[in-house]
């Protein structure tokens, strides 16, 4: 709970392993003997501010996902996802009760207390709030395969968990049903006017979606 307010992680892991050249779901790959999942659910039970977990999963994984669910130190409901990623974010917030919500990857296995934290305190200023890190690398945008034009302005790659004000979120989601191509939760706060900061991204906190991505995870942890 953070300041009286309840606060929900929502969990995603209703997604493939195709760019992973896997047959199973991703999040169910071996990481430092555990399934990847079961670390990204670890960091949000731990937490000193979430009170309970939601995840979101695929009818083929239910059974196993709800044993893993009852291991959790904070009770973790588990829901069915959707055809898109909106879909399945709004099954698992359709019904929650709690003031706060938190959406994150679940294939974000080294997500950090500091992240988390930082993305909680920042809603008291905003209707939502990303993490982010600013790039590093110079970036530049090609048209129509062009001439590169660089971009000059500060850059930042946004990961999850991004956070919400439950009730707020729920209503843009509500009202952008027809349009269940857009993959991004604080993207349909902007779009309904509502105010959406940036909190302190971790450099860890990468999402893995090519076995190099893996390998990368486990080098982490093994460092963490």
């Amino acid at each position: 709970m953070y300041k009286r307010k309840r606060v929900t992680a929502v969990v995603l892991a209703a997604g493939s392993g195709s760019r992973m050249g896997v047959a199973e779901n991703k999040v169910c790959l071996p990481l430092d003997e555990q399934w990847m999942i079961a670390h990204t659910l670890a960091a949000f039970a731990e937490h000193p501010y979430v009170d309970d977990l939601t995840l979101v999963v695929r009818e083929e994984e239910r059974v196993q996902m709800e044993a893993l669910a009852q291991t959790m130190a904070k009770p973790c409901r588990v829901v069915l996802g959707g055809a898109t990623r909106q879909a399945s974010v709004y099954n698992a917030i359709a019904d929650l009760q709690s003031k706060i919500v938190l959406v994150h990857d679940g294939a974000r296995p080294l997500i950090q207390e500091a992240c988390i934290t930082g993305c909680i305190a920042a809603l008291r200023r905003y209707d939502g709030v990303i993490p982010a890190l600013p790039v590093e690398e110079r970036m530049c945008s090609v048209e129509g395969g062009g001439t590169p034009r660089l971009l000059t302005q500060p850059l930042y790659a946004a990961q999850t968990p991004q956070c919400f004000d439950t009730k707020i979120l729920r209503r843009c989601h509500e009202r952008h049903k027809d349009d269940p191509m857009s993959t991004d939760d604080s993207r349909l706060l902007e779009i309904e006017g509502y105010k959406v900061g940036v909190a302190a991204g971790g450099a860890v906190n990468i999402k893995v979606t090519t076995p190099l991505d893996l390998l990368v995870a486990e080098a982490y942890l093994e460092n963490l």
